[in-house]
């Protein structure tokens, strides 16, 4: 069986957000050593290529030890750090096709998502459904069960960012995990 993963494209800015801690000393060795698993180092350690695949568990673990020291344990944190990392994406060339496929609210902007979901991870997946008579979304994530907790606030904040482009008013995101390996995204038009 393959190893639950995370593209680098995603793993990168958790790696340089937790050097850039380091060097101004807001994380220490001892934080390190009670948040990560001694083969984590190794990840953080090396340049991180993009194009690769990273564990997701430890990629949860990072942002768990981002969370703590700098989010003071707020799930907000993470949904911030899911719509900063999804500004970023739509910046880059290769994925501003996307939203360029997904031109309106509702069922083509959940493709576009799901298409980017299934860029990014090696395993869960995800499907869209759309009730256009209560104008919400569902995103359905399955075999979830290796998905962190806080992936999946930041993946909210990225769901937030993708859906309120594509039909160019704010939304509203719930993500709820009704079971270990089911998580649902409920977007609605605010």
């Amino acid at each position: 069986m393959t190893q639950a993963s995370i593209k680098g494209l995603a793993f990168q800015s958790v790696a340089e957000d937790i050097h850039r801690l380091r060097m101004e000393r807001r994380i220490l060795e001892e934080d390190l050593e009670s948040l990560l698993k001694p083969g984590d180092m190794a990840h953080l350690d090396e340049v991180v290529v993009p194009s690769l695949w990273y564990p997701i568990d430890v990629y949860g673990r990072c942002l768990d030890l981002l969370c703590s020291a700098e989010g003071e344990g707020r799930p907000a944190y993470l949904v911030t750090r899911g719509v900063k990392a999804a500004e970023r994406m739509m910046a880059v060339g290769a994925y501003r096709h996307f939203l360029a496929a997904a031109d309106r609210w509702g069922q083509r902007a959940g493709q576009a998502m799901v298409q980017l979901a299934s860029a990014m991870y090696n395993f869960m997946e995800w499907v869209i459904r759309h009730d256009d008579s209560a104008d919400v979304s569902i995103i359905e994530v399955r075999g979830a069960a290796a998905f962190p907790a806080s992936a999946r606030h930041t993946a909210q904040g990225f769901v937030e960012v993708l859906f309120s482009r594509i039909g160019g008013a704010p939304v509203e995101v719930v993500a709820r995990r009704p079971r270990p390996d089911f998580v649902t995204y409920h977007i609605r038009r605010r």
